[in-house]
């Protein structure tokens, strides 16, 4: 999926459905990637801000410059280690201007080249309706995502997932996860994506952490690892909740946390108005805490977007 030239024409209206944007720096993080390494910027405290409000929890993104752009190499796979269906739609899109785009190979192999000038130039896969989209910050001319790390770049499956219609008043429960919306909830979709009443229906996939190194980057918290221990791909993306909705994950026995602890849920986003989000980067979204029987988390101050997340152990 490409959303960047209607995006664009939205850059001069941030806050959609909204009536003001929040200026409080908190939280935010580029992941930054170049096949594995990441920008390694200190995303700082998640005390402070909005939270709870359907404002953007920050300001994102400013100063960006233009750079060229070449070549990027990429092999796909979904949350189970297969290859991505051929024909998924690839792009290298800065937050000016996108690339034409390319497609996957049967084999789930990707390769894409531009001449275009863009700033904070990413790699886009991922269409966002059948599977997780994400965007990888570019800091070299030509990037070779087989040559380092696993050689692989994750994602998930969202077709083949339970749906749930994202109703005023009522949870949508995907796989793990549920969205409990307020009754008096406005979800607002992107209808020009997701124009199916089944496209509109709530989806989520647990992508394993193996081969996302490209995508998380070396996020870091007031100077520590981010160590996000789960990463979830949902749909529709870049749904906006008001109020914020709740949500709930049901945890792996893999990870046995302990009851009442205190966590933290972050999104990523390929949107280039960076409203909620850096563009390819990384934003705290809210606190959560561990149930008591320690198989659930829970968002404290909710989701304000509904965008790909992870959740981490604060």
């Amino acid at each position: 999926m490409n959303r960047l030239h209607l995006l664009l024409l939205s850059l001069a209206l941030p806050c959609v459905l909204l009536s003001s944007c929040s200026s409080n720096p908190v939280a935010a993080s580029d992941a930054g990637s170049d096949a594995g390494t990441g920008a390694g910027t200190d995303a700082g405290s998640s005390d402070a801000g909005d939270g709870g409000s359907c404002l953007p929890r920050a300001t994102y993104g400013g100063g960006e410059v233009n750079t060229q752009e070449g070549s990027v190499t990429a092999f796909i796979v979904d949350e189970i280690g297969a290859p991505i269906a051929g024909g998924q739609p690839v792009y290298i899109c800065g937050l000016n201007l996108c690339s034409a785009p390319s497609t996957t190979s049967d084999a789930g192999t990707a390769s894409i080249t531009t001449n275009l000038s863009m700033k904070r130039p990413a790699f886009k896969y991922g269409d966002a309706i059948n599977y997780a989209e994400f965007a990888i910050p570019l800091t070299s001319g030509s990037t070779d995502f087989t040559a380092n790390g696993t050689g692989t770049l994750g994602t998930g499956k969202l077709s083949d997932k339970p749906g749930a219609a994202l109703t005023p008043g009522t949870s949508a429960i995907s796989g793990d996860v549920t969205v409990a919306l307020a009754a008096d909830a406005i979800v607002g979709i992107d209808t020009l994506t997701y124009s199916t009443a089944d496209q509109q229906k709530f989806r989520a996939v647990n992508i394993p952490l193996t081969n996302l190194a490209p995508v998380l980057g070396n996020v870091t918290v007031s100077g520590a690892a981010a160590n996000f221990a789960l990463v979830y791909g949902v749909a529709p993306a870049e749904t906006t909740l008001c109020p914020p909705a709740q949500i709930s994950v049901s945890l792996p026995q893999t990870l046995r946390w302990a009851a009442g602890a205190a966590v933290e849920f972050w999104i990523t986003t390929s949107d280039v108005s960076q409203t909620y989000a850096p563009y390819g980067g990384w934003a705290w979204m809210s606190d959560g805490v561990v149930s008591p029987d320690g198989k659930r988390v829970t968002s404290t101050q909710g989701f304000n977007l509904l965008e790909n997340f992870a959740i981490r152990l604060k």
